[in-house]
């Protein structure tokens, strides 16, 4: 077999060709492995998630005398849904949340509330809402503002009435603290999915999420249209690339009733 040789003429033209090509060698050998392996995920730095949710609860409105005693307890239970869809473009997310609720006749009780004094509807039983909402995220805090637009105000505690009455603009807002991916603080105005059934208008807690899947558990407080604070939890569990179940719920108590929410629906990432 003949030996191939080069002669030191041809090797010193094919060290200035590589020379004078080297930026581009060196910028395919670095796309390469991204242009033949590259997959979309959620998690990259530009992506969209759409929420739907649909929940059921019940809360009491009690008033109490100058001493402190109750004097009577109103009983509500409600009917709510809710979405909402948002965009990532690297460390700024917007988006849109909208829904409403529907919230049925009380009953009355009074003195050693044994039995019901007075049955009544409410006057607006029925309230809709839209909330575009910007936010700054990193994987080690979000902070998130918005405004929440209703056809009735959510929450008039000068009436002592943690019920709907007639129409303002409200703020909304969330803040994170810690990593995403692991133990980390949060809490929230009226920017739950539900409003009410996704864990009530105001909560704070500690959540627990994973650097493998987007399954993420929270537990914590929450308040209002609840008059005391109650236990809260929201669970995130992956299923798919792009599916995620979620599941919320509540539990509390004032005076001898119970006031709790569930709530359950899905997300969708791409």
């Amino acid at each position: 077999m003949k030996p191939l040789i080069i002669s030191k003429e041809k090797r010193q033209r094919l060290i200035r060709r590589l020379h004078n090509h080297r930026f581009r060698i060196i910028l395919i050998l670095i796309l390469y492995p991204n242009i033949v392996c590259f997959t979309p995920k959620s998690s990259d730095s530009s992506n969209t998630v759409i929420d739907f949710m649909l929940g059921i609860g019940k809360y009491s409105n009690v008033t109490y005398n100058c001493r402190g005693n109750a004097t009577s307890i109103q009983n509500y239970s409600y009917i709510d849904y809710g979405a909402s869809i948002s965009h990532r473009i690297g460390y700024f997310k917007f988006g849109l949340r909208g829904g409403g609720f529907s919230v049925s006749g009380a009953e009355e009780y009074s003195g050693n509330y044994s039995y019901p004094v007075e049955s009544f509807p409410l006057q607006t039983s029925s309230v809709q809402y839209v909330n575009p909402f910007v936010a700054f995220k990193d994987k080690y805090a979000e902070l998130n503002l918005g405004v929440l637009f209703s056809t009735k105000y959510p929450i008039d505690n000068s009436k002592n009435e943690r019920i709907i009455i007639t129409g303002k603009v409200r703020p909304t807002g969330r803040l994170r603290l810690g990593n995403i991916q692991g133990f980390h603080f949060s809490t929230q105005l009226l920017s739950n999915v539900p409003i009410f059934s996704g864990g009530g208008a105001f909560d704070m807690g500690v959540g627990f999420g994973s650097n493998k899947s987007r399954t993420l558990t929270w537990v914590g407080l929450s308040w209002l249209p609840y008059q005391n604070a109650g236990l809260a939890f929201k669970q995130t569990i992956d299923v798919s690339e792009n599916f995620d179940i979620l599941i919320k719920g509540r539990i509390g108590q004032i005076e001898s009733n119970l006031e709790g929410s569930i709530s359950a629906g899905a997300r969708y990432n791409f």
